[in-house]
């Protein structure tokens, strides 16, 4: 018997190494997993040809043993339109894909009847335990990135983790050269419309800066419709899902707008004004109110001399005292970007597609997409991640290429980001301010519209959008007279092109999304 057990054991002494040698080309042979990955590249990334050649996606890949082949278009909207549209119809799709999933003709789940995505449930379930763990603890966000019988469709671009106290969810505001208001006897910023108007007029009447005010055509709904509790989208009140072109308020928008126009206090040529246009007129001293993300407030502050004093406020408001109805807002799961990714129907690997990225959600790919590289983009000080020289004397730069924060993605975006990234005081108060709306409260969530509704509301929504942008510059700017008819005229074609029917439609998937 001993012989007998000796022999074994010398047997085994002699194939352990040849067993160990097979497992290890095994792994050789096996190596890293290998996935394709569709998605637009940000305007801020700069001399990068696609993101495998940014040190996020190269730690990305070595810390999940992926090895990506990446195929990135330019985010600019009708590019980027253009580039989906042939991805679209292209026989080999990559295994992932980045996109707008919310803006899919027919919606989200159109994506997947259409044979383009899979459904999401059973792959969480068994390979993401990171965003099954977030999904679980915010059954509200929840509903926002699952269709309407509860179908996850995408690893989603949260803003934050709900909508308490959360700075994420505003980026932009009115900004006012404060040392010219109290030169002319104004004390605070204006809240409503009547307020703001007197000012415009001080300046004016002053000559201290070539044009009171600008703003630039996409942004001026934002400025200057809440103070009239107007808004040029849907919302929900009291359970009733509205749109603000149908409301008579428009008209009251329209008119003062108009007013300032012929008055010349605001820039009559604002259809011209991008944001480069914006920075410029203001950091120069042509006008002494704009609108723009935190970001000029910064440049401001920072170029503009001790003299100047740089303020922002919170969104005009039809009542001084209280809050505005609408605003400029963003939802935690974010619809409006490109970021959410998707897993194709042509993916061979879903394992390794899913746990990619789901990487992104937990604690260690939470902290490498929001601050980097421990050591080279933060320290953690005092329990805060704090970023270093490398990243405050580049920010921008930096930031687009070692982490995903300033370019949005597949993760959840995390608040300690912005409050560095704003780092002046009035930076930090004109966050504050923005806050200060109600527009929660009446923000439409995004709801899924049935796929045999979607092509037909998306017809309706981009016919009236094209339409209101024309006839309402035209009424601001006086190319056609703003009357009861003329107005009334402009609310009943927008009638004919059917945002009536549309409306209807949104109420039922608004009703479907509450009884999720």
């Amino acid at each position: 018997m001993k012989k007998v057990l000796l022999l074994a054991l010398a047997i085994m002494m002699v194939a352990l190494p040849l067993f160990a040698q097979g497992a290890q080309e095994g792994s050789k042979a096996s190596g890293p997993d290998k996935l394709t990955y569709w998605a637009p590249m940000s305007t801020k990334i700069k001399n990068a040809n696609d993101f495998s050649e940014l040190p996020y996606w190269q730690e990305v890949m070595k810390r999940t043993n992926t090895e990506i082949e990446f195929t990135n278009v330019s985010s600019e909207t009708k590019i980027l339109g253009e580039q989906f549209s042939i991805l679209q119809v292209s026989s080999d799709l990559p295994d992932i894909v980045e996109y707008k999933w919310a803006s899919y003709v027919g919606g989200p789940q159109s994506a997947i009847d259409d044979g383009f995505i899979i459904p999401l449930n059973d792959v969480f379930e068994k390979y993401c335990p990171n965003i099954t763990k977030y999904l679980n603890e915010h059954p509200d966000i929840a509903k926002e990135c699952s269709t309407d019988d509860g179908t996850y469709y995408c690893f989603p671009f949260f803003r934050g983790y709900d909508y308490n106290n959360n700075s994420l969810l505003f980026s932009e505001g009115i900004i006012y050269r404060m040392d010219i208001l109290k030169k002319l006897g104004f004390d605070k910023t204006p809240e409503t419309a009547d307020e703001l108007y007197d000012v415009l007029v001080a300046i004016k009447k002053s000559g201290l800066v070539e044009i009171p005010m600008s703003v630039r055509p996409d942004h001026i709904n934002r400025v200057f419709a809440p103070a009239f509790d107007s808004w040029d989208s849907w919302y929900v009140e009291n359970g009733v899902v509205k749109h603000g072109y149908l409301e008579a308020n428009r008209y009251d928008y329209l008119a003062y707008l108009r007013k300032l126009y012929a008055e010349g206090l605001l820039d009559n040529d604002y259809m011209s004004v991008n944001k480069n246009g914006m920075n410029s007129m203001f950091l120069s001293g042509k006008i002494a109110i704009g609108y723009n993300p935190g970001s000029l407030i910064a440049s401001a502050v920072k170029t503009m001399g001790p003299d100047v004093e740089i303020s922002s406020a919170k969104p005009l408001t039809k009542v001084a005292g209280t809050n505005s109805k609408f605003a400029k807002m963003n939802t935690v799961f974010d619809t409006t970007a490109s970021s959410a990714a998707a897993i194709t129907t042509s993916c061979k690997n879903i394992e390794a597609a899913a746990r990619l990225l789901d990487y992104a959600y937990g604690e260690e790919g939470h902290m490498l997409a929001n601050f980097g590289i421990e050591g080279v983009t933060y320290e953690m000080v005092d329990g805060y991640p704090t970023y270093t020289d490398f990243v405050k004397q580049n920010a921008d730069d930096v930031m687009a290429k070692y982490m995903r924060c300033s370019v949005n993605g597949a993760f959840i975006q995390d608040p300690r980001y912005i409050e560095q990234y704003y780092d002046t005081k009035e930076q930090s108060e004109a966050l504050s301010m923005w806050a200060q709306t109600d527009y929660g409260k009446y923000m439409l969530p995004p709801v899924s519209v049935p796929s045999e509704d979607g092509a037909k509301v998306a017809s309706i929504v981009n016919k009236v959008n094209t339409f209101a942008e024309e006839m309402e510059t035209k009424f601001i700017t006086g190319a056609l007279e703003l009357n009861e008819k003329t107005f009334k005229e402009y609310q009943n074609q927008i009638k004919a092109f059917g945002l009536e029917d549309a409306l209807v439609i949104y109420q039922k998937a608004y009703d479907a999304y509450m009884a999720k």
